[in-house]
């Protein structure tokens, strides 16, 4: 990257100029991807959530959806809050509950 010199030369001294700072950000890896250092507001995969977004599924993954490959096994042991606690995860997020008790 061009940029990489100027980068590591402000690391060692106090402040960079402001056109400076700027020229870095107009080269930004803005939305780039998941580990980008700048993000914009948006729905996009590699975007920040805006702040009216909701929690009603219907702009986020339902928790159904990343449960259905997960599998709980074993043994309960005959703990009542854990059979509890299985049981629903079983019963609203589709856990696939294979522990004996």
């Amino acid at each position: 990257m061009a940029d990489e010199p100027k980068i590591a030369k402000h690391a060692e001294s106090d402040k960079p100029q402001a056109k400076e700072v700027a020229n870095f950000h107009t080269h930004a890896d803005t939305d780039g991807s998941p580990k980008a250092l700048h993000h914009t507001l948006g729905p996009t995969q590699n975007q920040a959530a805006a702040g009216n977004h909701s929690h009603d599924g219907g702009q986020s993954t339902k928790l159904t959806s990343l449960m259905e490959d997960i599998t709980v096994s074993g043994s309960r042991g005959g703990n009542a809050a854990l059979t509890s606690l299985l049981s629903a995860l079983a019963s609203n997020f589709g856990l696939k509950d294979t522990t004996t008790p």
